[in-house]
């Protein structure tokens, strides 16, 4: 027995019509039938598919591993979720099944369990099996989780656009009902995989005009020759205008211009990667969406495409876009001198350090590698990683000084300048209100310093009132 292999391969659709997508290999052959599912889920991202297809590995891993004999396939898939909460060994360094698998954490191993529980409800509806045969079968609630159901139902209900819309006699059908596994409640404050902290704002100009600095350069030599000014932008740009990492490698070299308003400002856009209104200049003026621009005119994909594994993959979430039609969202700036800067380093880099691709490799991107290729987010993230040692600080995702780091400053910076939630929702191109709610955690460092503040408040209030019982 061994484990499953995965291989990408292109699945033709039709004559011309192919895709590249992952196919799993059992000890009896192709899983064609997740190969199906994937077909009919086609359109969704390329993280998505990847999670899912993760997820599906390991329980067929479990399944070629296990000679435990189940009598419905409800019972093998308890079993194998119970092994994602506890892993493989027992406590006695014992593993009857050889997987040897450490424990999931909580967030990780409940989206395993979604993933699978989706395939087997498709898997169900499309070969016309029963209940029976899902491998997460609904059964009916008992009165905790029906009162569960309804406190999620409720929430949901209260924080949807169109909540008043619901069917409530359709919600007491459902909630009466429950999956044979549930998710695991994680009491933990965020999920584990959120960065908690902020990159410290009193180091952000110190990262900037100390950390991005070329070497063996003389400090007298000018600015264009000192800085890494292609990731000095993209550190403006996470820090100020509050973009995620992987939204900057989207920018193209015509998506930067002077902001009418003040020309002394940088008006920058981050079009949709495939949805996106290509710029005029590659269209004869037609409209045209980014992902047909780039096939035809450069015979590439949107970066969100690329297999994770490629250096051009550039992730992208569902981000509240601008009214436009053109489908884009626009940097908003905080502090708005930061676009001021960023148009300054901007126009130089363009001068003095865009590498130009070369004739047979050409391509929109804004920020190039020294080949002219397009620039990847792992060599950004090696280059800030670099510049934070730099400047005496230590790379660490909790302590905010990672890439991550930064946005959740911004929006942390929104908040203690007393601007209101609704226009930091639009500001970090948030659909709701509630996004905001694991980027306002606060550090250790400031829960201490307000008990601290508390703790004086009660010595002073003691204080006081001892001495009105002397004069008394």
């Amino acid at each position: 027995m061994g484990c499953p292999l995965v291989i990408k391969a292109t699945v033709h659709l039709t004559e011309d019509q192919q895709i590249r997508l992952p196919v799993i290999f059992t000890k009896d052959g192709i899983l064609k039938s997740y190969l199906d599912y994937l077909v009919y889920k086609k359109a969704q991202s390329q993280s998505w598919i990847d999670a899912s297809s993760y997820a599906i590995c390991l329980l067929v891993e479990f399944v070629e591993f296990n000679e435990t004999y189940y009598k419905y396939p409800s019972e093998l898939f308890k079993a194998f979720s119970e092994k994602l909460f506890t892993g493989t060994v027992n406590e006695n360094g014992e593993d009857l099944t050889g997987l040897r698998w450490s424990r999931k954490s909580i967030p990780t191993a409940n989206k395993i369990i979604s993933y699978i529980t989706q395939y087997s409800d498709w898997l169900c509806q499309n070969k016309g099996l029963d209940n029976e045969k899902n491998l997460n079968p609904w059964r009916t609630a008992t009165g905790q989780e029906e009162r569960l159901n309804w406190a999620a139902w409720s929430h949901k209900h209260k924080n949807a656009f169109l909540g008043h819309s619901w069917s409530h006699k359709s919600a007491s059908a459902k909630n009466k009902l429950s999956r044979s596994v549930r998710y695991q409640w994680d009491d933990r404050g965020i999920d584990v995989d959120t960065a908690a902290n902020r990159f410290p704002d009193e180091h952000i100009d110190n990262l900037i005009y100390k950390g991005f600095i070329k070497p063996r350069c003389l400090p007298t030599a000018p600015l264009y020759r000192q800085l890494e000014l292609r990731d000095i932008l993209i550190t403006l740009l996470l820090h100020y205008g509050g973009l995620r990492r992987s939204e900057t490698f989207h920018l193209w070299i015509d998506d930067v211009f002077p902001n009418p308003e003040n020309t002394q400002e940088a008006l920058v856009k981050i079009f949709h990667p495939e949805r996106g209104r290509a710029p005029d200049i590659y269209t004869n003026g037609q409209q045209e969406t980014r992902e047909e621009t780039l096939a035809k005119n450069f015979g590439m994909k949107p970066r969100n495409k690329y297999e994770k594994s490629k250096k051009i993959h550039a992730g992208w979430k569902n981000n509240k876009l601008d009214p436009s039609k053109d489908n884009y969202m626009v940097v908003h700036w905080f502090e708005p001198s930061a676009g001021e800067i960023f148009l300054f380093f901007w126009r130089i880099y363009l001068k003095k350090q865009y590498v130009v691709p070369k004739k047979n490799r050409k391509h929109p991107f804004a920020f190039t590698n020294q080949n002219g290729d397009p620039y990847s987010i792992e060599a950004y993230s090696k280059k800030h990683k670099r510049a934070v040692e730099r400047i005496g600080l230590v790379p660490d995702k909790e302590l905010g000084t990672t890439e991550h780091g930064h946005r959740y400053a911004y929006i942390n910076r929104m908040e203690k300048a007393g601007v209101s939630p609704l226009f930091v929702a639009n500001a970090a191109h948030h659909k709701s209100l509630k996004s905001q709610e694991n980027y306002k955690t606060k550090s250790q460092k400031e829960i201490r310093e307000a008990l601290k503040y508390f703790e004086n408040k009660i010595h002073l209030h003691l204080t006081l009132k001892n001495m009105e019982e002397d004069n008394d």
